[in-house]
């Protein structure tokens, strides 16, 4: 390579938007340090116990559904970076709190703090991170982003794993600290790079300026446009990414009587797939439309949970071979789902509505999140792992459809109204040769001919998503 295709190559690795993905990277090792043992740590508290694992989550779950909510409705407006800074430190304060939490009402509070950040933090990410690239590379950004937080999260995961076998429990509580203070990267880096967001946003909304997609939604035309974004995302968590995290180990295990190490199996084979497959899946998606990929997405986990149900009622070999391919076949529907999704809801709302956008999105994922375990676990109580495959078979086969359904109207070409009359130009006056000399004179008034105005003038036209 040449110097200056070096010098090219490094701009590119050191873009602000990959600069804050790498950021983001860090603080998800650090988090994965306290993902498997949230629920350990609590419970083993004098004071705390299992209710208080309850709480924490229950709390958590709250704040963010109330954050998202105010930010979706417009009622909490505050520009994305200065959101993303208050989401980091309450995160920050919420899981360093937890390092020394010793009551119920501190570990409510802890909840509090902690689902009030994530709220705000995932609520702005998002925009920034699209107002940083071009639409052309939105994808692959978005792609790239999914891989490298889910791929950080299993490391972190990996190392706490190998920090408690040689350093035994008493390292768990060290993990909140380090969960909370490896937010602070992230936060720096939006900082550092806010006039590369603000000039961004500067041009798009000077672009913009004028038109339609550069106003504000009202509440009402938000949810018109943003609600298919919002109800996919309420479905792929309530029947896809909550019951990967909850309710498949517990089928596993319990109901397909596999060793409590194939859920770690399970859990590698579905990263390794995202991280090896991510890029090959954004190529192949990338000359197609979003809502293709999403299809693509729902297709895949079809057919994964058809495999897993049709396998289940084999032999030990072909039950952990069923969840194998599942967990491949659902890795690559996460490879569909996040080059897709985020794209889709940022070509269907205005810039200045994104947030409120997102907000909405992410209102639907935390009920998705706190909602699907509880159908998974209902499944579950049938005692029969084939019930469980199969009906989640079919709620992601009506999702597809519906998808598909939608992709399908939104190719469909706009009719013409024939009816319609064409405004002429205002260079070209209306011909009055037809009207009498006196009525020519009452239709102009005394102060000169009237200018006739074709169509609504007043109010706002929202244009349709692409």
């Amino acid at each position: 390579m040449s110097p200056s295709e070096v010098r090219s190559a490094r701009a590119r690795t050191l873009s602000p938007a990959n600069l804050v993905i790498i950021a983001h990277g860090l603080s998800s090792f650090c988090l994965g340090l306290a993902f498997p043992y949230t629920s350990i740590y609590l419970a083993g508290k004098p004071l705390i116990g299992t209710g208080g694992v309850a709480l924490f989550y229950g709390s958590t779950g709250m704040a963010n559904l109330v954050v998202a909510v105010l930010l979706s409705t417009g009622r909490g407006r505050i520009p994305q970076v200065p959101l993303c800074v208050v989401g980091v430190v309450l995160w920050v304060a919420g899981y360093s709190a937890l390092f020394a939490v010793a009551t119920p009402p501190q570990v409510c509070a802890a909840g509090i703090a902690v689902g009030t950040g994530q709220g705000a933090f995932l609520a702005a990410i998002i925009p920034i991170v699209s107002s940083l690239v071009s639409s052309e590379d939105r994808r692959s950004v978005f792609a790239r982003r999914f891989a490298v937080l889910n791929g950080t999260l299993a490391a972190g995961s990996l190392f706490a794993g190998l920090l408690t076998t040689f350093l035994g429990r008493s390292v768990i509580p060290y993990f909140f600290l380090a969960s909370g203070i490896g937010m602070l990267p992230v936060g720096l880096v939006v900082i550092a790079t806010r006039r590369a967001t603000g000039q961004l946003d500067t041009n798009e909304n000077a672009q913009t300026a004028g038109s339609a997609r550069g106003a504000r939604l009202p509440a009402r035309a938000l949810l018109t446009i943003a609600g298919p974004a919002a109800g996919l995302q309420l479905a792929a968590y309530l029947f896809g990414f909550s019951q990967f995290e909850a309710t498949v180990p517990l089928v596993s295990v319990d109901l397909m009587h596999m060793p409590l190490f194939v859920v770690s199996v399970v859990l590698v084979v579905n990263i390794a797939v995202i991280v090896l497959a991510q890029r090959p899946m954004t190529k192949a998606l990338e000359r197609t439309s979003e809502l293709t990929g999403l299809c693509v997405m729902g297709g895949l986990w079809t057919a994964g949970y058809a495999v897993a149900a049709a396998l289940s009622f084999g032999s030990a070999e072909l039950r952990l071979a069923g969840l194998i391919a599942f967990s491949a076949l659902f890795g690559l529907g996460e490879c569909a789902y996040s080059c897709s999704f985020h794209p889709w809801l940022i070509s269907r709302v205005p810039p200045a509505s994104l947030t409120q956008a997102n907000a909405l999105a992410n209102s639907m994922m935390g009920i998705g999140q706190f909602s699907g375990p509880s159908i998974g676990v209902a499944l579950a109580a049938t005692g029969s792992a084939p019930n469980v495959w199969l009906t989640l078979t079919f709620a992601c086969t009506v999702v597809t459809a519906l998808l598909s359904s939608l992709r399908f109207r939104s190719t469909m070409p706009v009719p013409r109204h024939r009816g319609r009359r064409r405004s002429r130009p205002r260079s070209q006056a209306a011909p009055q040769h037809a009207l009498p000399s006196d009525r020519r004179k009452r239709a102009d008034g005394p102060a000169g001919p009237r200018r006739v105005q074709h169509g609504p003038t007043v109010g706002m036209v929202i244009d349709q998503p692409t």
